[in-house]
């Protein structure tokens, strides 16, 4: 794809040293205390859409009275700004891991995907420009890609916006373990982007209500293994505050052409106006069901943040569904899931901790669909059979579709340069027992074609001394199956060690 070619020459002459513009999804402790301040009303941008744009942060931290702050408040603030410097500051990285099993789940603040990898990053950024190469070595991958530069992009400032070129992993959504959306659970691909660097409020007329907004859209190539090879895939979020301690947040994904099929202005403005079903919206597509357009998927999330018994609490809950159906043209969204989720700023022995429990459901109703039951539909679709999906993993929920989660997490900051990661999940994946392609690697659930029941146990602890960071952590799982096969144990054990040069 030219695309992808001019992408890679661009990376070639940025090996140079600065800053970056956004907060990416690798860091879970960061997000945690910008997610504290942000309860606690210090913070006012929306924060539930990454890459998040540094520019807004920085400014909110210049407004805060550090002496009124409280002592949990205090410590988020000092990663924070220690962050920041970070970032303003010079960087190049080496980054080394080593683990005992590929990681089968990725969620946020989960940065490796293989065992055994070498890293090397180089950031640099002006008024005008901004660059990343990030490069890297993978012995052993899962998808056969051992160099890679996922992480890496060009970018450049036009007034309030930033158009970039690269490979970024997104998470779209308030969810901290899961997403129905954007999750960084598959690798990220090549896409070119827009978004709003910075949130400047909308004034509501006749009102004093000022409403901070951020905008992202994005064009990618799938380009891995998959039936319509080079499919395209848009994407678009709109995040805002309508008022204290609301946010909400609006997403759209459709996937598009590709290789035989339509990649004209026409195609895409009737998947931008939903009209991709054949007999919904208006669209004819006469014999033949194969001329819709696209593969869409849109939704909502809402977080809401509010104090009971002097503990900051806040409930959150995502609803994201597949396009309409065939046979009904007011029946724009079909098959909804939701994820619900509460979270809460509590100290354990003194140390400041985000405590959330959060489920999600993918399990949907299938039989709108001809010769369709339960099961196998959600990221699926009948053209674009791979789905929603990119080098054999989800792009939303880290448990594919016809599955459930139920997670209890914690994350604590033990002192101002260590930091512990906690979480207990049960997992139902494909319940239905059932998949679409049984025996296909490219089709239908990449991460089990039989119903698994799982209960997983995984921590991590971040030590940061000088110029080196350290990440020590394990994941033992326990799974069991309907079918007449032996339960299964397993561990990964994992560690890494990365070096500001």
């Amino acid at each position: 794809m030219k695309l992808h070619n001019l992408f890679y020459g661009l990376l070639c002459c940025s090996f140079i040293s600065s800053a970056e513009p956004w907060i990416d999804s690798s860091d879970i402790y960061l997000r945690h205390s910008i997610q504290n301040l942000a309860d606690a009303g210090y913070i006012n941008t929306p924060v539930t859409t990454f890459p998040l744009m540094w520019l807004d942060i920085a400014r909110d931290l210049k407004q805060i009275n550090y002496a009124s702050l409280s002592n949990t408040n205090k410590e988020a603030f000092n990663y924070i700004n220690h962050q920041l410097r970070l970032a303003k500051n010079n960087s190049k990285t080496v980054e080394l891991l080593t683990a005992s099993k590929d990681k089968r789940f990725t969620s946020f603040g989960e940065d490796f995907r293989d065992k055994n990898s070498l890293k090397i990053q180089a950031s640099y950024m002006t008024d005008a420009l901004a660059f990343k190469l990030s490069s890297s070595i993978v012995n052993d991958p899962i998808d056969g890609d051992k160099t890679r530069f996922d992480g890496s992009y060009v970018a450049g400032f036009i007034g309030n916006w930033v158009l970039s070129l690269g490979k970024q992993d997104r998470w779209w959504g308030p969810g901290w373990d899961s997403n129905l959306s954007l999750t960084n659970n598959a690798r990220p691909m090549p896409a070119l982007s827009l978004s709003r660097r910075s949130a400047i409020p909308v004034n509501i007329p006749f009102t004093e209500v000022k409403v901070p907004w951020t905008m992202s859209t994005f064009m990618g190539v799938m380009d891995d293994n998959r039936v319509i090879k080079n499919t395209l895939l848009w994407g678009f979020r709109l995040n805002f505050t309508p008022i204290k301690g609301l946010e909400v947040g609006v997403t759209r994904l459709a996937q598009w052409g590709g290789d035989g099929r339509s990649q004209s202005l026409h195609t895409f403005g009737n998947v931008l106006l939903g009209k991709d079903n054949c007999g919904a919206g208006g669209l004819d597509c006469g014999e033949n069901k194969e001329n819709e357009p696209g593969n869409q998927q849109a939704g909502y999330d809402l977080r809401y943040s509010f104090t009971m018994f002097n503990r900051p609490m806040a409930i959150y809950g995502q609803y994201f569904a597949e396009d309409g159906d065939n046979d009904n043209s007011l029946g724009f969204l079909t098959e909804p899931q939701v994820q619900i989720g509460v979270d809460s700023q509590i100290e354990i022995f003194s140390a400041p901790t985000t405590v959330y429990l959060e489920f999600t459901d993918t399990y949907a109703d299938c039989r709108d669909i001809p010769n369709s039951n339960i099961g196998n539909c959600y990221y699926e679709h009948h053209i674009y059979q791979t789905g929603m999906r990119y080098q054999q993993k989800t792009l939303g929920n880290l448990y594919d579709n016809d599955a459930s989660s139920l997670v209890l997490g914690l994350i604590s900051t033990l002192d101002a340069n260590t930091h512990l990661s906690t979480k207990v999940r049960h997992l139902q994946l494909n319940k239905d027992n059932n998949d679409k392609a049984p025996n296909s690697a490219i089709i239908g659930n990449p991460l089990t074609k039989v119903a698994e029941d799982m209960l997983v146990i995984s921590s991590s602890v971040r030590h940061s001394y000088k110029n080196w960071r350290y990440t020590l952590g394990f994941e033992h799982s326990r799974s069991s199956y309907e079918n007449d096969i032996a339960d299964n144990n397993q561990t990964n054990i994992f560690a890494k060690v990365e070096y500001n040069l």
